[in-house]
């Protein structure tokens, strides 16, 4: 897929290449990274639709995928259960002890996880996973960490193009199109 690959080095598309499986967090990721509460104390989060019409073509070619987030969060479990992710770990606090694990269980090499994240906390899985991505509006010192700075701002589509760098460099994009 030129059209799609043409925006990526080519190490990041050799990297993306070997990709089985997206791990992301949420908030700053698929999430502008505001918390707000109603009134009733009910959290509100705004997801971009088109991260998550990504996830059934990512699972159509074997393609993993899940949530490690460091906060709970009822809304992000109902949009995990929605859209059909393999898993959503909530309330994590060493999140690469879970990806490490994760990758044991689906019998996947650290090098094969795709990784979203945009803080501090996510800084570990960037320095071991095959390929670590950040929203666009992160901090300087996490974009230094990355491997790809998305050209999207967390929560208006972050996952998509992570996700579409993956199917076009395994040559899934164009059976899906």
């Amino acid at each position: 897929m030129k059209s799609i690959l043409e925006n990526y080095s080519k190490d990041q598309i050799k990297k993306a290449g070997s990709i089985k499986a997206i791990f992301m967090d949420v908030d700053g990721v698929l999430t502008d990274g505001q918390i707000i509460y109603d009134e009733a104390g009910r959290e509100l989060k705004n997801f971009h639709v088109r991260d998550g019409l990504i996830i059934s073509h990512l699972k159509r070619f074997g393609i993993i995928t899940g949530i490690i987030s460091g906060r709970e969060s009822a809304a992000v479990s109902k949009r995990c259960a929605e859209l059909g992710i393999d898993f959503c770990h909530q309330g994590i606090l060493d999140k690469l002890s879970v990806v490490e694990k994760l990758a044991k269980h689906y019998g996947i090499k650290m090098k094969e996880i795709l990784y979203l994240g945009d803080d501090i906390n996510d800084l570990s899985i960037f320095r071991k996973c095959g390929l670590s991505v950040c929203p666009d509006d992160t901090l300087p010192y996490i974009k230094e960490e990355a491997d790809l700075v998305s050209r999207y701002k967390g929560g208006k589509g972050v996952m998509r193009e992570a996700a579409d760098l993956v199917l076009a460099a395994r040559g899934f994009m164009e059976k899906l199109l």
